[in-house]
Order: structure tokens, then sequence, then C-alpha cells
């Protein structure tokens, strides 16, 4: 009987799998059903509402490229989305500079690792627009964090001029969106287990072998997943660069200065569909030839 019942095991026999049977079928489309709709409603048919209005002339009637040809023909926008983009990326890659040894030292449970994680945490707890308004206060030339800076550099002669400028920007998107790369990073830092690194420091690994043959591999899955959420949600910033970026408008402060302000919805559902398209080229790119990291001999 025993015998019998492994074998109905291997052969996937009834009860096995509940996508094989009618039954379990059905519960399967029932439990995407609601899956489905929402995805449908919410994600779906707002995309295909913005295409439909980039492709509709002010008339109301037919359909033209015009909106997007004059953005692909205008210098200025192709700025614009160099401007975006270069954001995001500088963003993520500052992100996961600061992530990976962070997540090394918060792992070994240094004296204050609580306030530092408390740290990493704090600027998912405050709102992006209350977080912009506090950097931009503690940054402008009369802030304390400018002043205090500006005296332990040797190179300044004065306040420094963050406010306004792509650095301070980088600054405060690293600050709001950096927490995302770091949390999973340390996630996965932490779920490494110890005697692997070990065993090859018994070898004869040393330390950089260690790190670059055995830890940042298992951790990559995370470092890449914290650093595509980093990415989308940098690219996609609007309350940072509308209140702190001065003459530097990415993209969303372009969409929305268009659509809310000038009432252009044609170009700017054409923006908003450059965008999603940029986005999602930037990550299929990224997730491409990112699916494994660097590795070295582990002797």
């Amino acid at each position: 009987m025993a015998v019998q019942f492994l074998r109905r095991l291997r052969s996937g026999g009834p009860g096995t799998s509940s996508a094989r049977h009618p039954g379990g079928r059905a519960v399967t489309a029932a439990l995407l059903v609601p899956a489905i709709a929402f995805l449908a409603l919410f994600f779906f048919y707002p995309i295909l509402i913005t295409f439909g209005t980039s492709i509709t002339p002010a008339n109301g009637t037919g359909v033209t490229l015009e909106e997007y040809l004059t953005i692909l023909s205008s210098p200025k926008d192709w700025g614009v989305i160099a401007l975006t983009l270069g954001l995001a990326v500088g963003t993520t890659v500052i992100s996961v500079l600061l992530a990976v040894p962070l997540a090394l030292i918060l792992r070994r449970r240094i004296r204050g690792h609580r306030a530092l994680r408390l740290l990493v945490l704090a600027p998912l707890m405050i709102l992006a627009l209350v977080s912009a308004l506090g950097l931009l206060i503690l940054w402008d030339r009369n802030g304390w964090l400018n002043l205090l800076f500006s005296r332990l550099l040797p190179f300044s002669d004065g306040p420094l001029q963050i406010d306004y400028t792509i650095p301070g920007l980088l600054i405060f998107y690293t600050w709001l969106y950096s927490p995302f790369t770091i949390l999973t990073t340390l996630s996965a830092v932490e779920g490494i287990d110890p005697n692997v690194e070990e065993a090859a420091r018994v070898s004869g690994a040393a330390p950089w072998r260690v790190f670059r043959s055995v830890t940042l591999p298992l951790a990559w899955p995370g470092i890449r997943a914290g650093s595509v959420l980093t990415f989308l949600l940098a690219f996609g910033a609007f309350s940072v660069p509308l209140i702190a970026g001065g003459n530097h408008r990415p993209l969303p402060v372009l969409i929305y200065t268009e659509a809310a302000v000038f009432q252009n919805f044609e170009r700017g559902s054409a923006l908003a569909m450059v965008m999603a398209v940029v986005a999602l080229a930037a990550i299929a790119l990224y997730t491409r030839f990112s699916s494994k990291p660097v590795r070295g001999s582990a002797g």
C-alpha cells in the first residue's frame, strides 16, 4: 500500500495538484478574477484612456501622432527625459552604494544598530511633501546642515548651493527613496548563512573574495529588487522636484504642468506615455544585464 501511494504521488495522482482537477481549476479562476478585474479597472483602462487622449486631435475627431512627433523632435523634451532618467539612475546607483556597506555593518548588530535602522526607516514614515520642505529648509543657504557641511569641507568658502540644483535633487531623492534598496539589501544579507562565508574563508579566500564570490551573489536578488523600486519611485517623483527643483522640471512635473495648468491634455497624455515607455525600457535593460552579478574566483 505504501509503495502504491508513493507511486501515485510521483505520477501526480488524484489530490496532488488542484490545478489538474476541474474543481481546482474553478477555484483558481475564481481567485484570479478579483486580481484581473482590479488590473483591468485601475491599470489597463487608465493607460488606454491616456493613450487614446494622446492620439486624439484637439477637435476630438480622427487620430494623430502629432504630439509624439513634436516630443521626439524637441531638444527641450529630450532634455527633460534625460534629466528624469539621469536623476533616477543616479539615485539608484547611490542607493546601492549606500545599501551594501550599511547592510554589512548592520547585520553585525553593532552598538547603535537600532538607531541606525530607525534612521533608515525615517523617510518612509514621513510624507514626501513634508520631507521635501524639511530638506529645503535644512539645505538652505542659512540652514544648519548647509552651514555645517560648508565648515567641514576644506574647499568651501561659504554656504553650499544645494536647493534648486541637480545635486540637491539627487540628495533629496536619495534621502527619500534609498531606504527601499537598503531594507531589501539588509534583509538579503541577513538571510545569508554565515557558515557559507566561513567555509570560503577557511578555504583560503581573502575578505574581498568572500564578498565578491559569496556574499554579493547571494544578496544580489535583494539588491536588485530594492534598486528597481528605488528607480521607479525616483523616476516618478513629483512633490520633491515640484518644491525643490527650481528650473529643473522632470517629466512628472512637466506632465502635471501641461495637463493641469495649461489644460493641454493631449500633450500631457503623450508625455505620460513616453514616460511609461522609457521606464519600461530602462527596467527591461536593467533586469536583462543585472541577472547575475560579477563573480570572481573564491580561491
